[in-house]
């Protein structure tokens, strides 16, 4: 097996953040948990994942002030970032693509399916 792809993921919900703990499709993921906004960017910071998975509603700090932050730093202005929420508004989803999120997942979601599309995007770059 190759290296593990990290990945952070940035969630007020707990129940959200169980299902990346011991999910075996993630198996080949090496995962940290973010509870806030500003817990997930002090974590990007620090650890530089692979890949961040962003929820858009969270106290404090939301997950478009978070993917700002991000991307004005430069030491994680490149890190692909995907929203994962149950915020469906398409005028919501074109801001965030517009803003620099590189895909957007739909809760409730299925961690196999997505497990499955991140590696895809993430082994072939030109996708994201």
């Amino acid at each position: 097996m190759g290296r593990r792809i990290s990945l952070l993921v940035i969630d007020d919900e707990k129940h959200i953040r169980d299902l990346f703990v011991c999910h075996p499709a993630l198996d080949s993921f090496e995962v940290t948990l973010g509870a806030n906004g500003r817990q997930g960017i002090d974590l990007a910071r620090r650890y530089r994942p692979d890949v961040i998975l962003l929820d858009w509603t969270m106290p404090e700090m939301d997950g478009m002030q978070v993917l700002a932050e991000l991307k004005k730093d430069p030491n994680t202005q490149n890190t692909p970032i995907f929203m994962l929420t149950a915020n469906k508004d398409p005028a919501d989803v074109g801001r965030a693509i517009s803003e620099g999120v590189d895909d957007y997942f739909s809760k409730p979601f299925d961690v196999a399916n997505l497990a499955r599309t991140l590696r895809q995007k993430l082994t072939n770059p030109a996708t994201i």
